[in-house]
């Protein structure tokens, strides 16, 4: 894990804090998203969270979460994206 990649969410309702690790970046209809992998004691109990980089009028680049539907979306896409990048790499062998 490095550290670098790693940073800290703290959920409004509750105050929990939640570690998420920087895994990979890809675009989709011209928006720029970020995928996440929950940083838990059990690797077995990490998840993928996917963000939206928003860039503000001031230039920052903030991390906004997607909405359900969106959500899906996204994740379908990045499933598609990684398996085409899988048969890729087969093609190769």
């Amino acid at each position: 894990m490095d550290e670098d990649n790693i940073m800290t969410l703290v959920d409004e309702e509750t105050g929990t804090e939640i570690k998420l690790e920087l895994v990979d970046s890809f675009e989709l209809n011209g928006k720029t998203y970020d995928v996440f992998l929950t940083v838990e004691e059990n690797e077995d109990d990490s998840e993928l969270v996917f963000m939206e980089e928003v860039e503000q009028e001031d230039g920052e680049i903030i991390m906004m979460s997607l909405d359900e539907s969106e959500e899906d979306a996204v994740y379908n896409a990045y499933l598609d994206l990684i398996e085409t990048s899988l048969d890729g790499e087969e093609d190769e062998e």
